[in-house]
């Protein structure tokens, strides 16, 4: 299989001894075959060469760099994620200096990761909630102590379902990132067993 490299050399050198586009590609065909590269490439290498670009390797190509040549990229955004896995973009964006669209690639099909909303958990208190329970819970402590009798008739109890007077979370607020599950292993069906 003819390389890139010794086809733009050929083609050089074919140029170079004055040849035109129709020769060059005859010449290339007559001696690779279908290996040769197609007319197309030898008028746009011939155009080159007719400019005045004589190297015969690519320019390097502008544009967005790869993530997977990155590794330490990838791994800085991982820790911003796992230092906390409700992170947004907003937060991510400063911290790694990245644009928004290249953090979003980076997050997204590098490590694979999405975001999954966590389901509301009772128990999840913040200070301030665990702190009023624990009043309450005195309160009702000392009202016990004082009248043993009367204070389980006035007692209200439903379904032990506690309601706090606060505006949680909402399940957009909570989503946090992770990576996907492996994939189930399949079992094979055994069909000899009939």
């Amino acid at each position: 299989m003819m390389n890139k490299t010794e086809a733009r050399s050929i083609l050089k050198f074919l140029h170079l001894k004055g040849n035109n586009t129709h020769q060059i590609h005859n010449e290339i065909k007559a001696v690779y075959g279908d290996e040769s590269p197609s007319y197309d490439t030898v008028v746009r290498w011939k155009r080159n060469f007719q400019s005045g670009h004589m190297s015969l390797t690519d320019e390097p190509q502008v544009g967005i760099p790869s993530i997977k040549d990155d590794l330490a990229l990838v791994k800085k955004m991982e820790a911003v994620i796992f230092d906390n896995r409700r992170s947004t973009m907003e937060r991510v964006m400063p911290e790694t200096g990245l644009s928004y669209g290249t953090a979003w690639r980076i997050i997204h099909e590098e490590p694979h990761m999405n975001k999954v909303s966590a389901r509301w958990v009772p128990r999840l208190l913040i200070p301030l909630q665990k702190q009023t329970r624990h009043d309450f819970s005195q309160q009702n402590l000392t009202l016990l102590e004082r009248n043993e009798d009367n204070f389980f008739a006035r007692l209200v109890t439903m379904d032990e379902c506690w309601v706090y007077l606060y505006n949680p979370e909402t399940k957009e607020m909570s989503k946090e990132l992770k990576h996907p599950p492996p994939p189930r292993r399949r079992r094979s069906r055994n069909l000899s067993g009939r």
